[in-house]
C-alpha cells in the first residue's frame, strides 16, 4: 500500500479513538475500536519505514496510555528519527510509573541526546514517571567519570540544567574550570538555569577572566538574569571587556540594577 494510503488509513482508525477521548462522539449509535483492538496495529506502526506514522503511532499509544506499549516505546527511544524519540519518551510519560521497570529508566539514557527537544521530553517525562532521580544520578556519574567525552560533558550539563538539578551545582561548578571552552559554557548556562545564589560568586570570576569569549557573553547573559548587586563588580568589570557582546550585557546589567531590578 503507498505510503499516503497507508497514512490516510491510519488517519481514519484513530480518528474514533481521538473523538473517544475527547469526548466528542457524535452519534452514540457507534462504538470505534477499543484500545485493546488497536494497541498491536499501533506498536506495529513502529516499525514503519515511514517516521511520520512512527512519530503518529507513538502519539496515539501515549494518549492510550497502556502499560502493553511499553516494550514498544522503549524501543522506539533508539529510532533514527529525533520526532520519534522525543514522541516515544513523551508518550512513556503518559504511561506513568507504569512505564518504568526494576532497573534504571531507560529514558535517563536519552538525556544525552544530541537533539534538545528529545532531552527536554526525556526530562519532564522522567518527572511524570517519577524517576527523575536516576536521571540526574546517571548524568552526574557520566560527568565524574575520568574519561567522559566533552560532547557527553556538554550534553549532561544541559540536561541538568533543565532539570534544575540543584543537587547538581558543585559538579557544573568544577567544569567552569574544564579545558573545553564548549563544556565550560554549556555549565555556565547551566547554573544560570538553575539559578543558585551561591554560584554567583565563580561564575562572576567566568565573567571576568574566562579566556574565551563566548563563555564570558554566556556568564554575562546569566548573571544578568539572577546575580543581582553580587554581580555588580562583574558587570563593572566587563565593562572593559574586549568583547563588544561582553560590554553591552554588563552595561544593560548595570542599568538594571540601578534601575532597582534583581536586587
Amino acid at each position: 500500500m503507498p505510503i499516503h494510503a497507508r497514512a490516510f488509513c491510519l488517519f481514519w482508525a484513530l480518528l474514533p479513538i481521538s473523538l473517544g477521548f475527547a469526548g466528542c462522539i457524535v452519534s452514540t449509535d457507534y462504538a470505534g475500536p477499543s484500545p485493546e483492538q488497536v494497541l498491536p496495529r499501533l506498536i506495529a506502526l513502529l516499525k514503519d519505514s515511514n517516521p511520520e506514522l512512527r512519530r503518529t503511532a507513538a502519539q496515539s499509544l501515549g494518549k492510550i496510555a497502556r502499560k502493553e506499549a511499553v516494550q514498544a516505546l522503549v524501543e522506539a527511544l533508539r529510532d533514527p528519527d529525533a520526532g520519534v524519540r522525543r514522541t516515544a519518551a513523551w508518550a512513556l510519560g503518559m504511561i506513568g510509573e507504569d512505564a518504568v521497570g526494576p532497573d534504571r529508566s531507560p529514558l535517563a539514557s536519552l538525556l544525552f541526546d544530541p537533539d534538545p527537544g528529545v532531552r527536554e521530553a526525556a526530562a519532564m517525562a522522567l518527572g511524570l514517571t517519577g524517576d527523575t532521580q536516576a536521571g540526574i544520578e546517571l548524568l552526574l556519574e557520566r560527568l565524574q567519570e575520568p574519561a567522559t567525552p566533552a560532547d557527553a560533558k556538554r550534553l549532561a550539563a544541559a540536561s541538568l540544567g533543565g532539570m534544575e538539578a540543584h543537587t547538581a551545582v558543585p559538579v557544573l561548578m568544577k567544569l567552569l574550570a574544564d579545558r573545553d571552552a564548549r563544556v565550560r559554557r554549556w555549565a555556565v548556562a547551566a547554573l544560570g538555569e538553575i539559578a543558585d545564589p551561591e554560584t554567583v560568586v565563580p561564575l562572576s570570576k567566568v565573567l571576568t577572566n574566562d579566556p574565551n569569549p563566548a563563555v564570558r557573553i554566556e556568564a554575562a547573559f546569566r548573571l544578568g538574569k539572577f546575580g543581582g548587586e553580587a554581580a555588580r563588580p562583574a558587570f563593572t568589570v566587563a565593562l572593559k571587556d574586549a568583547n563588544a557582546d561582553v560590554r553591552r550585557l554588563a552595561n544593560a546589567a548595570l542599568k538594571e540594577l540601578a534601575g532597582g531590578g534583581h536586587a
